[in-house]
């Protein structure tokens, strides 16, 4: 029985990408949690899990903030969205007109400002007695996610050709990276805010950049729609390696800014998530995969968002106090717990055939 709440899909699903998308959840579910118990080194405070899975700012926030892996998830799952929005876009474009294609572009990003106005609207003003209009509006992450999509989707129809539309995020990025070196900018830091004027949107700009650059990585895979490895080999890989040279060089002159997604951020991200969904493609044609993580990934922004608003409250219910009692405590708790939840949702959603297009 197939309980799917959409028709049958307008192209055809990848499950290596399906994967790629699970990991991305997976990374986010327990960010959130090394996030929550971050506590503060300079108080004595120390962080809770694994270095590299905490974001670096936990350790050091000043200049140049530490970096861990971590601190590209929520870039990385923006590039993932072009990639995966393009596709579902364009064919809904080739095979069922302009008005299907832009309904579901506009439903997905409709989805995520509803997202957001619950994050940043509803529950600030429920549980802290204000309502936090500037995440709402540029700042917060369901905002970046939900602007980043709208541009890509306008960007793909009004500069059809990846090869020409690339040039807009290295546009960006470049403005991004001359804007940024200016002081007279507020940004995330705090000490960067002595003004008390509103923050500049350098993660909107950014994140913007990667969508874009996202949904031309899905239009280059699709370069020989019978062989993907050509447009890996072409285009996907080269620019990622490139992506890699340039974040190494940048990171010296302007470091990486996880809050502010700066150009050496944006470039980290970009390297990660080539190189990451060329393995899992590469795993394919192997025969090698994950099953759990294609069930994560089959639902992705279900699992992301739903499953990450249920486990912000179980956080909120389970105190650091308890957790520094025993390694263990936390470990199963706030390491494995969270995971399984969503773990168990994905394949319960999977086996029902279940699949939540937004």
């Amino acid at each position: 029985m197939n309980d799917s709440l959409a028709p049958g899909p307008l192209h055809e699903r990848y499950d290596w990408l399906d994967q790629a998308r699970g990991l991305v959840v997976l990374l986010l579910v327990v960010s959130m949690a090394t996030d929550k118990y971050r506590g503060d080194v300079v108080l004595g405070d120390p962080p809770l899990g694994p270095t590299l899975m905490n974001h670096g700012y936990a350790y050091f926030d000043g200049f140049p903030a530490a970096m861990t892996f971590i601190d590209s998830g929520h870039a990385l799952f923006m590039i993932i969205l072009g990639f995966v929005g393009y596709l579902a876009f364009t064919s809904r474009l080739k095979k069922k007109g302009g008005s299907v294609a832009f309904w579901y572009g506009f439903r997905r990003v409709a989805v995520l400002y509803f997202l957001s106005a619950i994050a940043h609207i509803l529950l600030p003003y429920f549980f802290k007695g204000h309502i936090e209009w500037g995440h709402f509006l540029y700042m917060g992450a369901f905002t970046v996610l939900a602007f980043g999509s709208m541009t890509s989707f306008l960007s793909a129809v009004l500069v059809p050709n990846a090869d020409k539309r690339i040039l807009i995020p290295i546009v960006l990025v470049l403005i991004h990276l001359m804007l940024y070196a200016f002081p007279i900018f507020d940004r995330r830091t705090p000490f960067d805010n002595a003004l008390n004027l509103p923050t500049f949107p350098f993660a909107l700009l950014g994140m913007t950049a990667l969508a874009i650059t996202g949904s031309c990585f899905g239009q280059w895979f699709r370069m020989d729609p019978e062989n993907p490895s050509v447009g890996f080999k072409k285009r996907i890989v080269p620019i990622s390696t490139f992506a890699f040279i340039a974040a190494y060089s940048l990171d010296w002159m302007q470091p990486a800014q996880h809050h502010d997604v700066n150009a050496a951020m944006q470039l980290q991200a970009l390297y990660v998530c080539g190189f990451m969904l060329m393995a899992f493609y590469a795993f394919s044609q192997v025969g090698f995969r994950f099953s759990l993580l294609s069930s994560l990934g089959k639902n992705l922004l279900l699992i992301f968002a739903a499953g990450g608003l249920t486990i912000q409250i179980y956080f909120a219910m389970v105190p650091k106090t308890l957790l520094l009692q025993s390694p263990f405590l936390s470990l199963v708790l706030a390491g494995i717990l969270p995971i399984a939840f969503v773990s168990y949702v994905a394949v319960a959603l999977d086996r029902r055939g279940i699949v939540v297009r937004a």
